[in-house]
């Protein structure tokens, strides 16, 4: 087999070409970089405010809201100014509250949480925390809703505790 000098002289000077190309074009590139960070608030969105009569203990993390009522058996215990939903934006927000987990209907004659709107004092809607009950609407701009709660423990019910979870999502 006979070897082409030619074509071998032809393929190493295009390799040269083609590695001098490339370092020629490395060199003229200038780079720019950003580093970046993101802090995470509350400040827009809906937020949740803990009222005056809230039960001792109550705690507000972020989006979850823990509230340890306390009630004697046979008796109702309001907790009127609990809890308020504000909204920060200066727009409005579509809301489906979900009760998702049911507080035991056997302790109480009634559990309920009353949603007001906080200007006017006008009942918005009631959701029964002892089923799966939910509500929808809308909460307005800068709007602020009062939540109230109302525990009616049967006279039965003598110890022990119970729990529940309200689900609050809005676009």
């Amino acid at each position: 087999m006979k070897f082409n000098y030619k074509k071998s002289l032809k393929f190493v000077t295009m390799l040269v070409t083609a590695l001098l190309i490339a370092i020629v074009s490395a060199q003229i590139y200038n780079y720019m970089y950003i580093d970046g960070s993101v802090s995470f608030t509350t400040g827009t969105g809906l937020k949740w405010v803990q009222g005056a009569d809230a039960p001792s203990g109550t705690s507000i993390a972020g989006a979850t809201v823990t509230l340890p009522f306390t009630a004697r058996n046979g008796t109702v215990a309001n907790y009127t100014y609990c809890l308020y939903l504000q909204n920060l934006d200066n727009s409005s927000h579509s809301i489906l509250i979900s009760v998702t987990n049911d507080a035991t209907a056997s302790y109480y004659n009634e559990f309920n949480m009353f949603i007001f709107n906080n200007a006017t004092g006008t009942q918005i809607d009631v959701v029964n925390l002892l089923t799966t009950d939910s509500y929808s609407g809308t909460v307005g701009a800068l709007a602020v809703w009062r939540l109230t709660f109302e525990v009616y423990t049967k006279s039965t019910t003598t110890s022990g505790s119970d729990t529940f979870d309200i689900q609050f999502r809005y676009e």
